[in-house]
């Protein structure tokens, strides 16, 4: 057998060379991968821990960590520099993140360190925990779940879409024949800031009107960024580092500073105008309805009125930042995704005979309207399944536990869930897992597919679900809808368009695009 298998062999060189080359490619293969798979996996130094690999990827630290879970099994545990406390369990697995959101809620808190990062929103809904927490989710469950609430937020949406958003994008469309280069997070940004501050105060800040656009930000919304950003240092810097910065007043921990001072300048004068007017004319703001909730009768006026302050600006933190990157995404995957904007545009004319604005002007659904826009959803979801706004989540472990697959947690250890990452991991939605592919959200039937919240976690999940899952969702197809439906947009060619490391998930480049009049694209 063996002289017959060495005779043919001999007499056909060409499947030796064949065998060999298949051999050899298949060894450069298996050597490629173990090569990627080092670089993707960060590696613990003496002394300096994991910090080189964040380093080495600043600038897209998400994709980088994303990577680092798909090749480590979905969770790790990040090595800080040694003596400042900077270890934390990092995780995509959606088994740890049910274990720790929902069947062992009670054992993982938002904690001293969170807290103590995000004192920007003092002792609110967004940093409370144990005692705190309960009666704060109760009052802001029964504010959020009101009709009267639900119905002014969305007519705030629409009115601000049609008077703000529609017109400014169509001064552009009809500028220079649509060649008028527009930046449009920069847009939504200004959009997301009237809506939440109009919905917060019952004011209009007009930050996107023709006449405030070209104008530098409002120094509100200035402050919300420049505190987000701030916010973002304080996570990736060694916690005494930002402390001795805070302490000495400069540098980053200056100008967040400076920004509280002037969000307390503007959430306190709003409170002392509410105060001065008779309750007869309280309205459905966020403001009045706290304001007219029972408070502990044990609070001073002065704590009552700083509650208030930290309600406010927590809101504006939770609504403002994340529906405007939401809506970059979204548009960014519209643009890159022609046959997507189609059928969402298909789907919108078949609901206009039941749209409002039947005069030839610029068309915005209500919302209403848009609950039969089933694929607009999915683009909506899938959007936020591969861009979630927030990024990552945090937790402490108040005990020791052991988390689903083995991994031991002490008390005090901080476990932070990369949402960036769940959405790009195969085992979690299938092989097509970086595709966009809003089509996954819905049924044969065509009606929109539920996923579970530990799986797709963009509102998080268990106890502390976001309570305005809802009416963002609203608010994002409401100025989707409106844009989509009256304005063709392209990006600008040769624009790049990525992640950028942040607390909320923005372009690192802005969105350059062009807007053109639906009836002359």
């Amino acid at each position: 057998m063996g002289g017959a298998l060495r005779s043919f062999l001999l007499s056909y060189p060409e499947f030796l060379l064949a065998a060999a080359c298949f051999l050899a490619f298949s060894a450069i293969r298996r050597a490629r991968s173990a090569r990627r798979r080092a670089e993707a996996a960060p590696v613990s130094w003496p002394v300096v821990g994991m910090l080189p690999f964040v380093v080495s990827n600043a600038g897209h630290i998400l994709d980088a960590a994303a990577g680092a879970l798909r090749e480590l099994g979905g969770t790790f545990m990040f090595r800080g520099p040694w003596l400042v406390g900077a270890d934390f369990l990092v995780t995509c697995d959606p088994a740890v993140l049910h274990h720790c959101l929902v069947a062992n809620f009670g054992n993982y808190d938002k904690g001293r360190d969170f807290a103590e990062m995000f004192d920007v929103v003092g002792d609110g809904l967004l940093v409370a925990d144990a005692a705190a927490w309960p009666p704060q989710r109760q009052t802001a469950a029964t504010v959020f779940t009101s009709a009267a609430f639900r119905s002014y937020v969305v007519s705030t949406v629409e009115r601000q879409a049609r008077r703000l958003l529609v017109p400014f994008l169509d001064h552009h469309a009809a500028g220079a024949a649509g060649r008028c280069v527009v930046e449009l997070e920069d847009v939504f940004m200004r959009f997301s800031l009237d809506v939440s501050y109009a919905v917060a105060f019952a004011a209009d800040l007009d930050s996107l009107s023709l006449a405030n656009a070209a104008a530098p930000y409002p120094p509100f919304g200035e402050a919300t960024r420049v505190t987000g950003e701030a916010v973002l240092f304080r996570h990736i810097a060694p916690t005494g580092l930002w402390k001795l910065m805070r302490w000495l007043n400069v540098g980053v921990e200056r100008r967040m500073a400076e920004s509280r001072a002037v969000l307390d300048e503007v959430v306190y004068r709003e409170i002392a105008s509410r105060k001065s007017r008779p309750l007869a004319v309280a309205g459905d703001d966020l403001l009045s309805m706290y304001m007219a909730s029972p408070s502990d009768p044990a609070m001073t006026d002065e704590q009552k009125d700083r509650s208030l302050r930290d309600t406010a600006v927590g809101f504006m933190f939770a609504a403002k930042d994340l529906i405007a990157a939401a809506l970059a995404w979204l548009f960014y995957m519209i643009c890159t995704h022609p046959h997507v904007e189609a059928k969402i545009l298909d789907e919108l004319k078949s609901l206009r005979p039941t749209a409002a604005d039947d005069d030839g002007a610029p068309v915005v659904f209500d919302s209403d309207t848009l609950r039969s826009a089933t694929y607009l959803h999915a683009a909506v979801l899938e959007t936020l399944r591969l861009f979630p706004s927030a990024p990552f989540e945090e937790k402490e472990a108040a005990g020791d536990d052991v988390l689903p697959g083995g991994t031991t947690v002490a008390k005090g250890t901080r476990v932070v869930f990369c949402l960036y990452a769940m959405g790009r991991i195969e085992g979690i939605w299938g092989g097509d897992c970086r595709e966009f592919r809003p089509e996954r959200w819905l049924t044969a039937g065509g009606k929109v597919r539920h996923e579970p919240s530990y799986k797709f976690a963009a509102f998080n999940a268990g106890p502390r679900s976001c309570l305005g899952k809802d009416l963002g969702l609203s608010n994002i197809k409401i100025a989707a809808a409106a844009v989509v439906y009256n304005f063709r947009v392209e990006l600008v060619g040769g624009h790049v368009v990525e992640p950028k490391d942040s607390v909320v998930l923005h372009t690192k480049n802005g969105l350059l695009v062009r807007v053109k009049r639906r009836e002359a694209a």
